[in-house]
């Protein structure tokens, strides 16, 4: 009886190890452009995915283009792209206004299985039933790192597909948890400092209309604070900004470009980084 108590024990253990390194190799295997030496990598949110035009980008930079951006992504996704990427890498962030505020249940959260990600949600005042929930949709190894995307189409005017008593509800109040997610993307920050990453910020436009809601919330002060947190990180860190040409419509919605304006900005993004080697934010107008 002992025997077979012992075999089954050990039989257990091994097929647990077994499911652990198939999982780690094939999150490896999905995501090796990590480790692409010549190459940019990019993480933000609905705004980055739709805003930068990776072949364009790829043309004017001479570089490969990688995308880690989502619709939704928030900063458990942020955490694990700052965990994947490579020493030496270089990375273009966005971590956009509305993912600050973004209710955390509307975050992505999809992005693959970090434990150490987890660890810093958990030291961040993230529930343990929030933890739980983000570990049980990375249960399957996927492919979080992209060199195409979908850009929205051109068209003569922009539409309306939420309105701005959407926005108007997610910029009334300051969320509780904003400090925890400030905290939480000024730690990705220091991972990639960590990793001697040549970083750019990116900040994308919004429609004037919901520019005037944004100033009006009372979390508008602190949302902006946030890019002063980061620049304190650096010892030397520069704001540039980038005009789009508004000769066309370049507004997909109120607060995502279409790929007029996604083309025009990642030309002009191309070209100033070629040019920069400090860390730079830039904001696009």
């Amino acid at each position: 009886m002992q025997k077979f108590i012992k075999k089954t024990i050990f039989f257990s253990i091994g097929i647990l190890i077994f499911t652990i390194v198939l999982f780690y190799s094939l999150q490896i295997y999905y995501n090796h452009p990590f480790s692409d030496k010549n190459a940019i990598f990019v993480w933000g949110d609905s705004q980055t995915y739709q805003g930068i035009d990776i072949e364009e980008l790829s043309n004017i930079t001479k570089k490969n283009v990688y995308s880690s951006a989502f619709h939704g992504a928030g900063i458990y996704d942020f955490l694990l792209f700052t965990e994947r990427v490579s020493t030496n890498s270089e990375v273009i962030v966005s971590i956009s206004k509305l993912v600050q505020i973004r209710r955390k249940e509307k975050d992505f959260n999809r992005s693959g299985l970090s434990f150490w990600s987890l660890k810093q949600l958990y030291d961040n005042n993230y529930s343990k039933e929030e933890i739980i929930a983000i570990f049980k949709l990375n249960l399957k190894p996927k492919k979080n790192i992209f060199k195409t995307t979908n850009l929205y189409p051109y068209k003569d005017s922009m539409e309306v597909v939420q309105d701005l008593a959407h926005f108007k509800s997610y910029y009334q109040n300051t969320p509780p948890f904003l400090n925890d997610k400030q905290s939480l993307y000024l730690i990705g920050v220091e991972n990639l400092i960590n990793k001697n990453c040549k970083i750019s910020f990116l900040e994308f436009p919004f429609h004037q209309d919901l520019k005037n809601i944004e100033k009006q919330s009372p979390a508008y002060q602190k949302i902006e604070a946030l890019k002063n947190d980061i620049a304190f990180l650096f010892s030397e860190f520069q704001t540039d900004t980038l005009d789009i040409n508004k000769g066309k419509n370049i507004f997909k919605d109120l607060s995502h470009l279409n790929c007029i304006g996604a083309k025009d900005l990642s030309e002009k993004l191309g070209i100033k980084m070629s040019k920069h080697e400090s860390t730079t934010l830039y904001i696009a107008h």
